[in-house]
């Protein structure tokens, strides 16, 4: 009765005059969890079963603020680990195909050739450009048979990374939440800047002192606020009480369908027009903001009275 709805990020390049012709998602079908009587994927399993050449899906554009500089002339790190490759290797892609010829780092994590994904096509675009790509690859549990597919045994971290490109790059990080959490402290620790440093997460964002009100209209959230759903004609209260409760999540408790994917601030799928009043964020978004709108996932009220356009 309700829509599914999914974010994944684009896995291709498609080089060529004007606007690409395709775009491609590369999708893991997500299994059932291990000792747990939760269902497999929902919508990975339908893509992967049902699927197929002339099926016709809702899709919205591509979005979202993880893109690749063309502007820089300093080196390019890529580093990812599973699944995170894919933005990655469609960003390779299209750094191979700029005219400046800074290097490139291609540094990916995973646990052996089972789970890369891939493989030969990374090792197609280094042997095209040995000039400027360099790639290494980390097994942290290789399997017999591995021997000669990756460079290191173990996992990314800070201190891989700064042994192979060092701290003058452009770093591009995505993977599981532990991995970039790391890393990114790793990179400001050895004192890259914060502009240098990008990445795309959909974990739930941490609320913050530093991030509080990012949206430029409020300090922080109120203690309550009344919220009116105007297309709805509701009106429900707000309560800082409940710890972490996003606008999102009111709606939803009111019984409303908004659109969301991600819940982290990411795909931009959930921004909302914002009728009256104001929102506080409990991190940056990283999607973005189109102007008098909230991404109402990660957004709480910023004054006592608001109202969105649902």
């Amino acid at each position: 009765a309700k829509p599914v709805l999914r974010t994944y990020s684009l896995s291709d390049w498609p080089a060529g005059p004007g606007l690409p012709d395709h775009y491609r998602l590369s999708i893991k079908r997500e299994a059932a969890p291990a000792g747990s009587d939760l269902p497999p994927g929902l919508a990975s399993s339908f893509l992967h079963d049902h699927v197929q050449q002339g099926t016709r899906l809702r899709v919205l554009p591509p979005a979202g603020t993880f893109v690749l500089d063309t502007t820089a002339d300093t080196p390019i790190a890529l580093i990812s680990n599973g699944v995170g490759i894919t933005p990655m290797l469609a960003m390779l892609k299209a750094a191979l195909a700029q005219p400046r010829p800074q290097p490139i780092w291609f540094i990916h994590g995973c646990r052996d050739s089972r789970f890369h994904a891939f493989r030969e096509e990374v090792q197609a675009l280094a042997q095209q450009h040995p000039d400027r790509l360099r790639v290494h690859l980390a097994y942290s549990r290789p399997q017999a048979g591995d021997e000669g597919l990756f460079q290191s045994q173990g996992r990314v971290d800070g201190a891989l990374i700064q042994r192979l490109v060092g701290a003058s790059a452009q770093y591009y990080l995505c993977g599981s939440a532990g991995f970039m959490d790391d890393l990114v402290q790793h990179l400001r620790q050895s004192g890259v800047e914060d502009g240098a440093i990008r990445f795309e997460s959909f974990s739930r964002p941490t609320p913050s002192a530093e991030d509080a009100g990012t949206d430029g209209t409020s300090e922080a959230p109120v203690p309550t606020c009344q919220v009116r759903f105007a297309r709805s004609n509701r009106l429900a209260t707000w309560e800082a009480a409940k710890a972490e409760q996003s606008l999102l999540e009111l709606a939803e408790a009111e019984g409303l369908r908004p659109p969301f994917a991600c819940r982290a601030g990411v795909c931009g799928t959930c921004a909302t027009r914002v009728l009256n009043g104001s929102v506080s964020y409990a991190a940056t978004p990283s999607a973005a903001v189109p102007k008098g709108s909230a991404l109402i996932c990660i957004a709480q009220p910023g004054s006592d009275q608001l109202s969105l356009d649902l």
